[in-house]
């Protein structure tokens, strides 16, 4: 399968040691652009770390859309962990906000626990999805 296809594509199949494979090879690459944009780039390393994050969720997404289709479930569930990881990131605001000198707020443990809940989430469903016996 084309490097192309295999991470911007979400249809068609993948084994389970080429899903394996595929997302080494995405977290090696995810690395190696960081550190090439940290030592380079005048951009905030924050802002350049999220466009990449957002890209490799992207090639996330459609190595598990392939990996569930293998698997005989739908394609769609794969949406379901990159949401709930993107919601509990996204949930950090809570913390930020009770945190600018304000005082506690009862939405301090929201914002502790969310990024928490959703990279846990996202995990379970990466070892979930890639452990799934093949449609057979």
């Amino acid at each position: 399968m084309r490097i192309v296809k295999l991470f911007l594509w979400p249809r068609g199949r993948l084994g389970r040691r080429g899903f394996w494979a595929a997302l080494a090879g995405l977290l090696l690459a995810a690395v190696i652009v960081d550190l090439a944009f940290y030592l380079t780039s005048p951009l905030p390393p924050l802002q350049v770390r999220f466009h990449i994050a957002l890209a490799g969720l992207y090639g996330w997404l459609c190595l598990a859309a392939k990996r569930l289709e293998d698997a005989g479930r739908p394609r769609l569930l794969a949406a379901l962990p990159a949401a709930i990881l993107i919601a509990g990131l996204a949930s950090t605001a809570f913390l930020v906000g009770a945190l600018d000198g304000r005082g506690p707020a009862p939405t301090t443990m929201i914002g502790f626990f969310g990024p928490l809940a959703g990279v846990l989430v996202f995990l379970g469903a990466t070892a979930w999805i890639g452990m799934a016996r093949p449609k057979g």
